[in-house]
């Protein structure tokens, strides 16, 4: 069964383009050029930048949503200055605050409506609220806002308080700051908790409120609890499979990105943990810096891990495990534990977050590096790769494999390289599959060898042994969002979309900000459904993370096409890598074995004027 719809607090973004009609009729294909570019480089880096989440791309628009009122009138800011800077395509947008019912990766409700009414009523180059949303910003805007009084809205049968603000927002300082400090509580704290734990407790839950995000339980509330008993942590007794967040870590002595990258492999040691669903690297990535609460929110955890590096490496880690909502102890702090070495530092970690949650730990294979240098060449070689920088991967990975030329995982982390799924030559992608697939013979049968046999196999025409492969991936690694995405996207080549689809939603649920990975799959599945709109939109979103997504260039081409948008087509298919290219050259990172979707993928090409036969 897919996963039930979910009702979030969220603010609400409704962006649209003035006159987009009269436009259309005066230039179609320039207005259409301008749009996405509108689209690509300004308004989805102002949504990503904020912690907001595109739900929609349309054709004059955009629907996103926020963790707070405060992200997304900065994010308006951003835009609206954008495009009065560079003289883009005037804007209105409209903010509301409200319940949202997600469903299959889209909103619902009627905030929703009420968003896009404010929207309109907004004026040129500025932003309008609701009063819901006026309420979290009043008084950290130094401009007034007029108060334009009581409107009907269509379908909504209360009228809408409306407050609106002009060019003003362009020049918008920064709104975010920290809450004063709350008022102590006249109720006598637990005294087995520490002072210091009882007032980041109540600072964390009056930000909270601030924000209009998910409540924390204050650390009062556990008064009438009784004492936990060591090693039988009360989130132990938490029903279900809790959604949980590592944040990227903090450092006293260390540089930042030292830190947030032994928060990634503290992520990935987690990928085989059972009973618990952890948010992958790139979401948690888009958290940093937030408060916990909001961090939450974006991510849709129900508990946060944040960490603190207070020395060297060696020295361990502090962890900090906080609830979000109700249900179970609001915090619980984990001790540093000196390690030996750097190589075994993530998993001890890892085990300590599984514990608490009274789940088995899961058995990881030793890493088989002692040098802490070659551990760490490796940490950045990965990360470097998640944030689509190869070069710097590279250096990082071949550093690695000087100083530890066995290592298994750097062998494997090498063939991945290789193959470079995301932004490598589609036509190139036949013959790096078995050659990235031999580079991993004889190593460990980890999540990426699993992830890469599979892969190969699907190239070599035998989908069957790539869904096994990819269907042990998946039960081995249940929180390993790459390999679930693998699995979704083999289904969907064996022309499996249902299942394909009911997949990618469990991804979506362990990488909730937007991926241009996960919106390629996306977009394959959608065009192979023949909702072309819907395809084109999500390959656009996907492109504009990452302009250079090979896949998510063909599936924009072949939608565009069929839409009738021949020229955008062309242009998207220009931008392959080595273009021009053969119909068969664009469609050779396909590899599919249902005949339906291949056909489809291949007409929208052949419409978009590459040569070859359909």
């Amino acid at each position: 069964m897919p996963d039930k719809p979910q009702r979030r607090l969220a603010a609400i973004f409704v962006l649209d383009i003035a006159g987009f009609s009269r436009l259309m009729a005066e230039d179609d294909a320039g207005t259409l050029n301008q749009v996405l570019a509108q689209q690509q480089s300004l308004i989805a880096p102002a949504i990503r930048g904020r912690q907001g989440r595109i739900v929609k791309l349309m054709g004059d628009g955009v629907l996103a949503i926020f963790p707070s009122v405060i992200s997304a009138v900065e994010a308006a800011a951003e835009v609206q200055a954008g495009a009065a800077r560079n003289r883009h395509l005037q804007l209105r947008i409209g903010v509301t605050l409200g319940e949202v019912l997600i469903a299959q990766g889209d909103v619902y409700g009627d905030d929703v409506n009420i968003a896009a009414r404010l929207e309109a009523l907004a004026p040129l180059g500025g932003v309008a609220l609701s009063a819901a949303a006026y309420a979290q910003v009043q008084g950290r805007i130094p401009y007034a806002f007029e108060d334009l009084g009581l409107h009907e809205v269509k379908n909504i049968p209360q009228p809408v308080h409306v407050y609106v603000l002009g060019q003003e927002l362009t020049s918008l300082p920064s709104l975010r700051s920290r809450p004063p400090p709350p008022k102590p509580r006249a109720a006598r704290p637990h005294k087995a908790m520490r002072p210091a734990v009882l007032v980041l407790a109540g600072s964390l839950a009056v930000a909270a409120a601030a924000a209009g995000l998910w409540g924390w339980q204050q650390a009062a509330q556990q008064n009438s609890a009784a004492a936990v008993a060591p090693g039988s942590p009360a989130a132990a007794a938490f029903e279900g499979r809790p959604v949980i967040a590592v944040l990227p870590f903090t450092a006293g002595q260390l540089q930042p990105a030292v830190a947030r990258m032994l928060s990634e492999e503290v992520i990935r040691s987690l990928a085989p943990a059972g009973g618990i669903r952890v948010i992958a690297p790139g979401s948690t990535r888009a958290a940093e810096g937030l408060l916990p609460a909001e961090a939450a929110a974006l991510l849709d955890a129900d508990f946060v891990v944040t960490g603190h590096l207070p020395g060297r490496l060696q020295d361990g880690v502090r962890l900090e495990i906080l609830q979000a909502g109700t249900g179970a102890e609001p915090l619980s702090i984990l001790p540093p534990q000196p390690q030996d070495a750097v190589s075994g530092l993530a998993a001890a970690l890892a085990a300590s977050v599984v514990r608490y949650f009274g789940k088995a730990v899961p058995e990881l294979a030793p890493s088989g590096a002692t040098s802490d240098d070659a551990v760490l060449q490796l940490f950045t070689a990965r990360s470097m790769m998640q944030q689509g920088d190869r070069s710097g991967a590279k250096h990082s990975l071949q550093r690695a494999l000087q100083l530890a030329p066995d290592w298994p995982e750097a062998q494997a982390l090498a063939a991945l390289w290789h193959l470079d799924p995301l932004s490598g030559p589609l036509a190139g992608l036949p013959q790096r599959a078995p050659e990235a697939a031999q580079m991993t013979a004889g190593l460990p049968q980890g999540a990426a060898v699993l992830q890469l046999r599979a892969l190969a196999a699907q190239f070599a025409g035998q989908s069957a042994e790539a869904l096994q492969r990819a269907e042990t991936l998946a039960e081995d690694y249940p929180n390993d969002a790459s390999g679930q995405l693998t699995r979704a996207w083999l289904l969907h080549l064996a022309g499996q979309g249902g299942a394909a689809q009911k997949v990618l939603d469990q991804v979506r649920r362990l990488d909730p900000v937007p991926q241009p990975a996960v919106l390629t799959v996306q977009a394959a599945i959608r065009l192979a459904a023949g909702h072309e709109a819907e395809a084109a939109a999500a390959a656009a979103e996907a492109l504009a993370l990452e302009p250079g997504a090979q896949h998510a260039l063909v599936l924009h081409c072949a939608s565009l096409a069929a839409l009738g948008s021949f020229e955008e087509a062309a242009a998207a298919c220009g931008r392959l890598a080595g273009a021009p290219l053969t119909l068969d050259q664009a469609a050779a990172g396909f590899p599919y074995t249902a005949q339906a979707p291949l056909r489809r993928l291949r007409t929208g090409l052949s419409l978009a004027g590459l040569s070859g036969r359909p």
